[in-house]
C-alpha cells in the first residue's frame, strides 16, 4: 500500500497545478438487487490515487488558493455502528489520511459553495451515477462517466492523468505483489485442468486464490475454451481433450493496484499440430513487441511489430497469402488478430480508459478506421514508469471469417479453405483462440516484465497441465 507520505505528495503536486478548486467524489454503494444488498464497494480510482482508501459517499475539496484539502465523510451514528460496527471518528480520519479538515457529507452543496466563495469548481465524473449527478449539480458542469469528453474539464482530466500515468516505486511494489498472487492462481488452474470438468471449476480456483490472499478479481475472470470470444465471462463449457483453455485473470489488492495476465494451455497437456505453430507465433509476437519497449517509443509501434509477426507466421502456415507488410497494410491480419496489442494498467485494469482518447491518443493522434486496429486502446509515447499490457492473439471467430464483406475484400490474401478448417476443429466446436499477455514497465533504456515469473514457454506450460492431479 502506498504510504501516507506518498499520498500527501500527490495531493501537493495536484494542488500546485490547479487554477480553480476541484471536487472529487469517491462514489457510493451500488445495489445488486435491493438497496441494502450492494455490490462490494470500490471507490473511484482517482480518489483512491490521492487518499489510498475511501468510504462510500466520500468527497474531497482541493483548494489551490488556500493550499488545503478537506474531506467530507458520512456522519457517524449509533445506528450505523449497529449494522456495520464502530468506525473511526471524523477527527481520527483527519489524522489517518493527513488532510487539513474533515466534515460530514450532509448538505454538501452548501458546504462546497461556502468554501468556493464564488469561484468556479471543477469536478470529475465517476462510475456511480448518483455521485456524478451531485458533482454536476455542485459544479454546474455537464458530467458523463460514459463519455471520455464528459469526464470533466480537459485541464482537470489531463492533470490527473499526468500524475497517474507514471508509477512510483510504491505503486510498482503493489503491482509486483499482485503479480505473485496472479501467478499462483494461473498455476493452480493449469495444475487442476483435466477433460470432463466444467470451466467453472477452474474459474472458481482462480477467484478463490485471489480471495485467500485478500484480493479480488481485477475484472471478471475470463476462463474459457471459447477463447475466440475476447471478453468471455461464461464458465459453463465442458473441457475436452482437443480444447485450449484461455485464462485472462488478475488479482486486485485492497490498494486498488492490479495485474492482468493471459495464458493458454491444452486440456490434453500437449499442443498438437497447427495449435503448436499458432501458440509459437503468438508468443514470438509478444516477445518481439516487449523487446522494443523503452521510454520514447510510440505504443502504436509495439502494436505494429506484433501484427507483423502474426501476419508473417500465418502466411508461413498458409492461412494468409502475401508479404507481412502488405497484409498489415490492408488489415488482412486483423481478421485473426482483431484487437489492439494492449492498454495501460495500474489502479484500473484498463488504466484511465474512462478518460478517453484525450489521454490515450495525445498530440492530435487519432484512431485507425481499419477493422481490428481501431480497437487499439492507446497510442501514446512511452515514458519511464508507465505500465501497460502486451497481449497479441490469434483467434478463429466464425462471425468474422464467415462475413461476406471480408471474404470479398480479402479473397486474394486469405486462404479461406484453410481458415475454415479451424472453425470445424474439435468436432465442430472450433479451434477457439490463443492470447498471451504480460504486464510491462517502461524504463529509460528498456523494460521490466512485472509478470515474467508466470510460465509461458510452450514446453513449460505443457508440463504444468494436470500436475496437481498426478
Amino acid at each position: 500500500m502506498p504510504s501516507l507520505k506518498q499520498h500527501q505528495k500527490r495531493r501537493t503536486e495536484f494542488l500546485a497545478g490547479l487554477k480553480r478548486p476541484v471536487l472529487l467524489m469517491a462514489g457510493g454503494n451500488k445495489p445488486r438487487n435491493y438497496p441494502d444488498n450492494p455490490f462490494p464497494y470500490r471507490p473511484d480510482s482517482s480518489f483512491l490515487f490521492f487518499f489510498g482508501e475511501a468510504e462510500a459517499d466520500a468527497a474531497a475539496f482541493f483548494d489551490p488558493q488556500s493550499g488545503q484539502v478537506q474531506l467530507f465523510l458520512p456522519a457517524r451514528s449509533p445506528e450505523g455502528a449497529l449494522w456495520y460496527g464502530d468506525v473511526p471518528s471524523l477527527a481520527d480520519m483527519q489524522a489517518r489520511l493527513g488532510v487539513d479538515a474533515v466534515d460530514s457529507n450532509d448538505e454538501l452543496p452548501g458546504k462546497i459553495a461556502a468554501l468556493a466563495k464564488g469561484r468556479e469548481v471543477d469536478a470529475l465524473a465517476v462510475a456511480d451515477p448518483k455521485a456524478t449527478a451531485l458533482a454536476a449539480e455542485i459544479s454546474g458542469q455537464n458530467l458523463n462517466f460514459d463519455s471520455g469528453a464528459g469526464q470533466g474539464r480537459a485541464e482537470l482530466v489531463l492533470s490527473i492523468a499526468a500524475l497517474r500515468s507514471s508509477k512510483d516505486p510504491e505503486e510498482l511494489d503493489e503491482m509486483r505483489r499482485t503479480a505473485v498472487i496472479t501467478k499462483e492462481a494461473h498455476l493452480e488452474a493449469m495444475g487442476h485442468t483435466r477433460a470432463g470438468i466444467l470451466e467453472q471449476e477452474l474459474a472458481g480456483r482462480v477467484d478463490g486464490c485471489f480471495a485467500r490472499h485478500g484480493c479480488v478479481p481485477a475484472y471478471n475472470t475470463i476462463l474459457s475454451v471459447r477463447g475466440e470470444v475476447l471478453h468471455n465471462h461464461e464458465h459453463h463449457n465442458e473441457l475436452h481433450a482437443g480444447d485450449i483453455v484461455l485464462l485472462d485473470g488478475g488479482a486486485e489488492a485492497s490498494s486498488g493496484y492490479c495485474s492482468d495476465v493471459t495464458r493458454c494451455w491444452p486440456v490434453s497437456g500437449k499442443f498438437e499440430g497447427e495449435a503448436a505453430e499458432i501458440y509459437d507465433i503468438v508468443l514470438n509476437s509478444e516477445l518481439a513487441a516487449i523487446e522494443q519497449v523503452k521510454a520514447g517509443v510510440r505504443y502504436g509501434e509495439l502494436h505494429r511489430t506484433a501484427c507483423m509477426i502474426v501476419a508473417e507466421g500465418l502466411a508461413e502456415m498458409g492461412i494468409l497469402r502475401g508479404k507481412a507488410e502488405d497484409l498489415v497494410e490492408t488489415g488482412a491480419h486483423a481478421l485473426f488478430f482483431p484487437h489492439g496489442v494492449g492498454h495501460q494498467i495500474g489502479l484500473d485494469v484498463h488504466d484511465m480508459e474512462a478518460f478517453g482518447d484525450q489521454v490515450h491518443y495525445p498530440q492530435n493522434r487519432s484512431r485507425s478506421s481499419q477493422f481490428g486496429t481501431k480497437f487499439l486502446r492507446t497510442d501514446t509515447d512511452l515514458r519511464a514508469g508507465m505500465t501497460f499490457t502486451i497481449e497479441p492473439g490469434i483467434y478463429f471467430v466464425p462471425a468474422i471469417l464467415n462475413e461476406a464483406g471480408f471474404r470479398e475484400q480479402f479473397k486474394d490474401q486469405v486462404n479461406w479453405d484453410h481458415a475454415e478448417k479451424f472453425l470445424r476443429a474439435n468436432d465442430g466446436r472450433g479451434f477457439g483462440g490463443i492470447r498471451i499477455e504480460d504486464d510491462v514497465l517502461a524504463t529509460e533504456d528498456g523494460y521490466e516484465v512485472l509478470t515474467a515469473a508466470i510460465p509461458k514457454g510452450r514446453q513449460e506450460v505443457e508440463d504444468l497441465v494436470g500436475r496437481a492431479l498426478s
